[in-house]
């Protein structure tokens, strides 16, 4: 590499400055963070977690040159599919009309779906469709499914025709 023997001693003694020491710090806990978030956190929720959990203000510019310089790149997340069309004429009447309370057991159903984070970090859903009374509050169905989609609806009321 054609460095002067004198040149090469000379930079081998000098010290670390006080910016180069914070700098490696800082790389330390970004490298910390980074694999315990199982390597999705990108620079801005690690400058995020610097200044929340060590009380550490610090550029998000210079979160992201220290983590390039580590070779450190978060795990990015697909595109959710798109849900489905509504169209103008596939509206039903609203029959409620904001009439919740039922006279009747069975007068009055209603139906909701809503999503459960599962896995290591949450990176899987599952879709909990259920059948409520509104007489008594009971759940009278419920299915739990991979899709949300118009089968799992279907089943969950075909299950509480036959309940």
């Amino acid at each position: 590499m054609k460095v002067s023997r004198s040149g090469y001693y000379k930079w081998k003694i000098i010290p670390k400055s006080a910016r180069q020491v914070e700098n490696e710090q800082i790389s330390e806990i970004i490298r910390k963070e980074f694999h315990k978030s199982g390597d999705k956190a990108g620079y801005r929720t690690i400058t995020m977690t610097l200044k929340r959990k060590y009380n550490i203000q610090c550029n998000y510019k210079r979160v992201l040159r220290l983590m390039r310089s580590m070779n450190l790149k978060s795990i990015i997340r697909r595109k959710t599919k798109g849900c489905t069309i509504v169209r103008g004429n596939e509206f039903e009447e609203n029959i409620l009309n904001r009439d919740f309370k039922a006279d009747n057991i069975n007068e009055k159903w209603v139906t909701d779906v809503t999503y459960l984070k599962y896995g290591k970090n949450d990176e899987y859903k599952a879709y909990l469709s259920a059948v409520k009374d509104l007489y008594n509050g009971e759940i009278i169905s419920w299915v739990v499914s991979k899709t949300n989609d118009n089968p799992l609806v279907m089943k969950t009321i075909k299950a509480a025709i036959e309940a």
